[in-house]
């Protein structure tokens, strides 16, 4: 026995009466083993010990704690419980973090769309290992419905989204049924976008835009716009002009404005009046023309003296100023953002491309 050796089994067999609530009587507590050895210098390996492998995918159902309706860690992981689980209760605890495929992912960007706590789920297992689950999708039930009508919306694709304990959602739509083909958004709040260089828009036809509030506007250098047709503009209140440079102001035909009180034009130095035919200066009965071959008045006009008349006073309103937008830090690793900032094309064109 004296030579080197090797267990390669060993059975433990131990009792402790004492431990008993019941009377334990007078025997005391012991231990017996038996173990099975081979010679050391042998060459051995444990028997292996098959693992068992998952038979294929199963269902389950999001869950998390009472009273959220989101619960996920920092990596993206969810908690699921599984439906024939009738003994663990389905809350965060009934399972460990699983990770949830996602459809396009990297460092740092990538698709994120979390499933919330009550959503059924699809698990697989990567090589069949039970210790390794993943889920892979979600799927619709008879507690979940779909969010579009089907079969009667089945030309419809959408992501629409749910407002976080409220009501409400965000959807990004597309109808694709001949003829009424169209791309539709809705932002249950704000709608904000980042544009790092250039955005251009090209309408073919009609552009309509409604805002049942106010409207305010900054650029930061020149804005340009061409109308081929007809401009019509109309405003129930006041209107404010402040240009810091000058204005100048060409039409092809007549340039007619009419006050229904008064009109008060005021120059800092002078001001002239040119015609190539005639100026009329008219207050009620009485006029003065002024035409390339004299001046001509009205009959009975008294030229005398007297003080100058007044009119109102400058009150210029200015615009608000534009709030600014919130600022994106982007992390080390940064998130996956539309970004948008610098430039603004607008183009409508009711024209044919040539």
């Amino acid at each position: 026995m004296n030579t080197r050796w090797q267990i390669v089994t060993i059975h433990h067999h131990g009792k402790c009466p004492q431990a008993l609530q019941e009377e334990s009587g007078e025997s005391g507590t012991y231990l017996h083993n038996e173990f099975s050895f081979i010679s050391g210098y042998r060459d051995w390996r444990a028997l292996y010990r098959y693992k068992p492998l998952a038979d294929g995918d199963e269902i389950a159902t999001v869950v998390g704690p009472e009273g959220e309706e989101i619960y996920v860690n920092e990596e993206g992981c969810i908690r699921i419980h599984f439906h024939w689980d009738r003994y663990d209760k389905a809350d965060e605890n009934a399972t460990c973090w699983v990770r949830f495929a996602q459809g396009w992912n990297g460092s740092g960007y990538g698709f994120m769309a979390v499933p919330r706590i009550g959503q059924e789920v699809i698990v697989s297992y990567l090589n069949g290992d039970i210790d390794r689950p993943i889920v892979t999708g979600c799927t619709y039930n008879g507690s979940n419905r779909p969010p579009l009508n089907l079969p009667a919306e089945k030309t419809r694709t959408t992501f629409k989204t749910q407002t976080h304990k409220g009501e409400g959602f965000n959807e990004l739509r597309f109808e694709d049924e001949k003829d009424r083909e169209e791309i539709y958004l809705r932002g249950q709040k704000n709608l904000t976008a980042h544009i790092q260089h250039d955005a251009y828009w090209h309408i073919k036809h009609d552009h309509k835009q409604r805002i049942d509030n106010n409207r305010y506007s900054e650029i930061s250098v020149d804005d340009h716009q061409h109308v081929r047709g007809s401009g019509k503009y109309s405003t129930d209140g006041d209107v404010s002009h402040r240009i810091s440079g000058s204005q100048h102001l060409q039409t092809g035909e007549a340039w007619v404005a009419e006050s229904g009180q008064e009109t008060h034009l005021k120059s800092g130095g002078k001001m002239v009046l040119e015609a190539a035919s005639e100026i009329t200066l008219k207050v009620g009965g009485h006029f003065i023309r002024l035409t390339p071959g004299g001046i001509l008045t009205s009959p009975n006009l008294f030229v005398g003296q007297g003080s100058a008349g007044t009119g109102r006073r400058l009150s210029l309103q200015l615009p608000e100023g534009l709030a600014p937008l919130p600022e994106v830090k982007l992390p080390a690793k940064p998130l996956c953002a539309v970004l948008a900032q610098q430039e603004t094309n607008w183009i409508i064109d009711n024209l044919e491309d040539k």
